[in-house]
């Protein structure tokens, strides 16, 4: 037994030695390339207006974002208040700055709308919340390498975008045929009953499929808006329609588990798709730094709510009172 729990601590150690390792290279890439000279005195002529006005609609999107897993989840069965499923969403926010993407505040998100019981339902609440989002996303980034074709992208980043966003729509789609081929067995019945039964509004109910795929839509093109904003503030004119490009590739870099909350993958991605249209690249770092201020304001904006809201993590098991009560 101990020399398993071992094992797993060896290997998340190694995870994230490997994290590390990917943020500190990519940092040192970008800083050698870099003068630090122009650096600083790109961000000494940030406007503060711009960057206020970029805080706003990026916490505008996450109340949007909050919204959509509102409906969601009561889909599920979870009848919480809007004012709850906000609370939680921005609880995650701020447990976001202290893991690898954002599964750590996904999964702290996911516990508080259980409450310690079904736990697996309220993940699966956050999993498809996530999911439908990275998939509008990723459509977004396709929709614009097709609409502006000027820009010159390499194919394989095309065929790339357009490749992710098929599998996650066909991997949606396979998912309830795919438990039937499960093995017979206790637990294979329970998964199937659970997506066959219990997450069956994930696929038939249209409403909530549109609902959620127009508040994605949104969402994303509220926060390509803050990325023009935060240009502004930089110094960069960025056409509209190359934000449209460059944001959601680099979010689906910086989701990715393979560094420190996309430190280091953020700013290679500004650099190099900033730099592709002759910008300075004092001015994409100084870009890529002042979207992740925000995303850090925001995330300490969530940690203000979890204190207000009594700083009490959520808990892996309900009381057992209450899950007599739910048992019966």
């Amino acid at each position: 037994m101990y020399i398993i729990a071992g094992m797993v601590r060896g290997r998340e150690a190694a995870r994230w030695l490997v994290r590390v390792l990917v943020s500190a290279g990519i940092i040192g890439y970008v800083l050698a390339d870099v003068d630090l000279g122009d650096l600083a005195r790109a961000m000494a002529h940030v406007r503060l207006a711009p960057v206020l006005v970029g805080l706003g609609l990026f916490l505008f999107s996450q109340a949007l974002s909050a919204y959509k897993w509102s409906r969601i989840g009561r889909a599920l069965g979870f009848e919480h208040s809007l004012v709850d499923y906000g609370r939680f969403y921005f609880i995650g926010m701020f447990f976001n700055l202290f893991g690898p993407s954002t599964l750590g505040g996904d999964l702290v998100r996911a516990l508080y709308l259980g409450a310690g019981r079904r736990r697996r339902l309220a993940v699966s609440s956050v999993v498809f919340d996530r999911a439908t989002g990275l998939a509008l996303l990723v459509a977004l980034g396709a929709l614009g390498f097709l609409l502006f074709p000027e820009y010159r992208f390499p194919r394989s980043l095309i065929l790339g975008t357009v490749a992710v966003g098929g599998l996650l729509v066909a991997g949606w789609w396979a998912a309830p045929r795919l438990v039937r081929l499960l093995p017979a067995g206790r637990w294979t019945r329970e998964l199937r009953r659970e997506v066959e039964v219990d997450l069956a509004p994930l696929w038939r109910d249209r409403r909530l499929l549109a609902t959620a795929a127009i508040v994605s839509v949104v969402f994303h093109l509220t926060q390509v808006a803050g990325q023009y904003v935060l240009a502004r503030a930089a110094g960069a004119r960025l056409p509209f329609s190359y934000c449209l490009i460059f944001h959601p590739v680099i979010s689906v870099m910086t989701a990715l588990p393979v560094s420190v909350n996309g430190v280091g993958v953020r700013e290679g991605g500004y650099l190099y798709f900033l730099t592709r249209i002759d910008i300075d690249d004092s001015i994409a770092v100084t870009l890529s730094l002042l979207a992740f201020g925000v995303t850090v304001v925001a995330g300490l904006l969530g940690g203000v709510v979890f204190l207000v809201s009594g700083a009490t993590l959520p808990t892996l098991r309900a009381p057992a009172s209450k899950e007599a009560g739910v048992a019966a």
